[in-house]
């Protein structure tokens, strides 16, 4: 059952104690989701940004590790929800509990800095940290990661193949710490979130931390799973502690004032620029005024063909927003390029006459950097130097290409307040910690892998909440750059600032990785993996509910048919002509169209004569017309219901019959039961350990080529470059491999046809296993990442990285990533070598990672 949280909380309650630990007053709904972790409960957060959402989830981790004795706490009112105990011991009044909580994340970015941030405010409990890139103490009390590290450990868990941490799921873990939850509703992701929360044994407490989502209580229902001894709580809040106000603002120059002649003219310009125009007031409010302001100004620009560069307008809003007391503010740029060009753009000075931050922060960098073994290499890139002089200014760049060590100094920066105004891509709203006063758009349309749109209203809402500090600011400011993009039409404009919560859909995929992985483990069957348990398991996901309510609304419309075709067959019933002359004569209506000459004659003799006997026919005929139609939309109506009953168990068929007829299973007829039975095949148990490549194409690879008998460790790394996903400029990439390697080209080829031939299964046998076939293969890069081995010395890579990768236009943060993926793949794959002793192959294997990950391409992080 569902527990709605939407009542002012008790004044006097049980958990008082609890509450009294924090010294400030907390929320209705943090209170609710206290009471939830307390009496063994789920709960389901859902609040804007800054709303303090994350407060439950450290009470959780703090309580779940750490047992506090309330009733002996009179004499030392120290408790671990707020710091850690004076020298990071425990007194009297504290023991360990045993019990562990895992905290998840969608990125290995919020992941490396929420281990740093509980690491520091939490000494006395053990943190461990595992992105796919970083594994560091598998034994902690608290265990921090990416979802789908999660997912992978709970389909391995009763397999041989061994997980990454150590803990024992069903006994030892208390709770799952599910953050930026509401991610569930990823195009491509969110299947990762649902598998988990289908997967994670009944008795274990789940706190998920959402933005405002569509159809909570509907969500909240789902998470129960069915089971009648947890209640979801769902802690709900719309109120922002800090309101929003949203602003557009256009600017121009004296030169070009000073040009218009008209002096009202010129005054109607100067009254309209260099302001705030209000778009949406802190209670939610739009202002069509204030577009329709705008549209008038833009129009005296246009009629004079006003040229406003981007560098006038981002300065002349610098300074506006600095004289006016709104900064520190985080400017979104929807391009990876331009958040550096605009960076550079800034010229007027930023922080305070007396700040001191252009004078140490240089300094302070180069501190943070010697953490590493390797500071030396980072401190002479150019890209460090040019962000450090950004820094100087109080400017700061944040995007998913940069290196991540220049990325992580950023965040620290952040959080010492030395910048003042941050350029950024979207990925920065994902939860990372950036204390802002203004959230800045200088532009309202991003691309989204297929086209150029403008930004959902979650989208919008998600960055725009990035402003206003919780206890700092009494509201948060979010202004438009309109000079840098053409304004919305009026709708389009309201309903990004003001619609609705993004629909949640179900991205369930029934794969093959799904059905591989239930048979290698305990989840579909205490034995085996009968296909109606297959059809049990994905009857649990949420894409099941979706399906039983479009089935229900089917079987409405079946029935209003129905109720429609019985009243048209009463006035059917009264009609002179009879129903069959009706449809003959339909019959030489659309066969005279056809027809000529003699046989187009005799058709309408035959017409005529049908008419002169029944005078009423062509009037009567439309209800027989009418009759049809219903009765062609119920034939169809009723296919379309029994394909939505029939989607989950037709789908599995389908994947089954695939899996068996490429050797990947074996089907076993059980004696006395109707049902078929599979039992995995040897190369079903190899594709079942692949989840960075398509399992079936790779794994027929490995066998094929006899565990890569022929190849060399550098040639596996050109091979493994393909599947990363390495941004080369349009105008380079590459549609074939190219490759100098001959066994490689060769090799790739094939591989290339393997996935063509895939896509052509599933696009026959119309199945949708969520694999995305466009653009999967990446050439571009095959005999580059091979030279990169090559490299020796710091000198050679850092020559490498100038020239051969920056001439393809590869950001190094993007090329650390490719390498970095490459290793992951080497993981996965010497697991499956060390489960079946293939000691050749796992000995290229392990020559790997030290060819590739050298100088600053690693998976070092200033966080661990």
């Amino acid at each position: 059952m569902v527990k709605l949280c939407n009542t002012p909380y008790s004044t006097e309650s049980k958990y008082d104690e609890y509450f009294a630990l924090y010294p400030y007053p907390l929320s209705d709904f943090q209170k609710y989701a206290i009471e939830a972790i307390v009496e063994g409960h789920h709960v389901l957060v859902t609040a804007h940004t800054g709303s303090g959402k994350t407060l439950p989830a450290e009470f959780a981790i703090n309580y779940f590790t750490t047992l506090f004795r309330i009733e002996d706490s009179q004499s030392n009112r120290y408790n671990p929800f707020i710091s850690a105990p004076e020298g990071g011991i425990l007194n009297e009044n504290w023991s360990k509990t045993g019990k562990k909580v895992i905290y998840t994340s969608p990125i290995k970015a919020l992941s490396n800095q929420k281990y740093y941030e509980f690491t520091q405010k939490y000494p006395h409990i053990s943190f461990g940290l595992f992105t796919g890139d970083i594994k560091t103490n598998p034994d902690a009390d608290v265990l921090i990661m990416t979802t789908e590290i999660l997912m992978n450990s709970l389909f391995t868990e009763n397999t041989a193949t061994s997980l990454q941490f150590q803990i024992n799921i069903h006994e030892d873990l208390a709770c799952v710490i599910f953050d930026e939850v509401h991610y569930i509703n990823d195009e491509h992701r969110g299947q990762v979130w649902e598998k988990c929360i289908l997967m994670l044994p009944p008795h274990i407490q789940m706190v998920m931390l959402s933005a405002t989502i569509d159809a909570p209580v509907r969500f909240a229902i789902w998470c129960q799973r069915g089971y009648t001894d947890k209640e979801v709580y769902l802690a709900s809040t719309n109120h922002r502690v800090v309101p929003l106000s949203h602003y557009g603002f256009l600017t121009t120059n004296e030169s070009f004032l000073k040009g218009i002649k008209d002096k009202e003219l010129q005054k109607q310009i100067r009254d309209s620029t260099n302001k705030l125009i209000l778009l949406q007031n802190e209670h939610g409010k739009f202002n069509d005024a204030g577009v329709l302001e705008m549209k008038k100004t833009v129009k005296m620009f246009d009629d004079r063909k006003a040229i406003h560069k981007r560098k006038m307008v981002l300065n002349n809003l610098a300074l506006f927003l600095r004289d006016r007391n709104m900064l520190p503010a985080i400017a979104f740029v929807f391009s990876r390029k331009h958040v550096e060009l605009s960076a550079k753009e800034i010229t007027v000075p930023l922080l305070e006459d007396d700040s001191k931050v252009s004078y140490i922060v240089r300094r302070e960098c180069e501190q943070i950097i010697r953490k590493l073994p390797n500071f030396h290499e980072y401190l002479e890139l150019p890209e460090y130097n040019d962000l450090v002089d950004l820094l100087e200014k109080g400017i700061g760049i944040h995007h998913s290409g940069m290196i991540p060590i220049l990325r992580e100094i950023v965040e620290l920066m952040i959080s010492k307040k030395y910048i003042k105004i941050l350029f950024a891509t979207e990925s920065f709203a994902i939860g990372l910690d950036c204390p802002i006063k203004t959230a800045i758009f200088t532009g309202l349309m991003k691309f989204d892998g297929c086209n150029e749109r403008y930004l959902l209203s979650h989208e919008y809402t998600q960055m725009a909440g990035r402003a206003g500090r919780r206890g700092i600011d009494t509201i948060g400011h979010v202004v438009h750059c309109n000079n840098l993009f053409d304004l919305p039409i009026m709708t389009e404009y309201k309903n990004m600032l003001c619609g609705t919560p993004q629909k949640l859909v179900s991205k369930f995929r029934i794969s093959y990785s799904l059905i591989l992985n239930l048979l290698n483990s305990e989840l579909a069957s205490e034995s085996s993996g009968e296909k109606a348990n297959f059809v049990t398991f994905a009857s649990k996901s949420m894409v099941y509910d979706e399906l039983q309510s479009e089935i229900e609304n089917s079987q409405k419309r079946i029935d209003e048919l129905v109720d429609k075709m019985n009243n048209k067959k009463v006035v059917m019933d009264t009609l002179n002509t009879p129903n069959e002359v009706c449809r003959k004569y339909l019959e030489l209506e659309n066969a005279v169209k056809n027809s000529v000459n003699k046989k187009k004659r005799e058709i309408e003799k035959e017409m005529q004569r049908i008419t002169d006997e029944y005078c009423n026919i062509l009037k009567e005929m439309k209800t027989v017309i009418e009759y049809d139609e219903l009765q062609r939309q119920l034939i169809a109506e009723r296919e379309h219901k029994l394909y939505l009953e029939t989607y989950i168990s037709e789908q599995i068929r389908r994947i089954c019959y695939i899996l068996t007829n490429h050797g990947y299973i074996n089907q076993i007829q059980v004696e006395n039961s109707p049902e078929s039975e599979y039992e995995l095949t040897h190369l079903g148990k190899v594709a079942a350990s692949i989840a960075e490549i398509h399992p079936l194409v790779f794994s027929k690879m490995l066998l094929t080529t006899d565990y890569f008998q022929h190849f060399t460790s550098k040639q596996l790394i050109g091979l493994f470059s393909c599947f990363t996903d390495v941004k080369v400029d349009n105008d380079q990439r590459l549609s074939v491999p190219n490759s100098k390697d001959d066994l490689l080209q060769t090799t790739i080829k094939e591989i290339n046809k393997q996935y063509q031939y895939m896509q052509n299964i599933e696009i026959n046998t119309e199945v949708n296993t969520g694999i995305n076939y466009e653009d999967a293969l990446i050439f571009d890069i095959i005999d580059d990442s091979i030279e990169w081995c090559d490299c020796s010395n710091e000198t050679e890579c850092k020559i490498f990285i100038q020239t051969k990768i920056a001439d393809k236009g590869i950001s190094v943060g993007d090329f650390t990533k490719a390498m970095l993926k490459i290793a992951t793949i080497v993981k996965e794959i010497s697991g499956i070598c060390e489960d079946i002793q293939h000691l050749e192959l796992l000995y290229k294997l392990n020559q790997i990672e030290p060819m590739i990950l050298k100088y600053i391409t690693t998976s070092q992080s200033l966080y661990v």
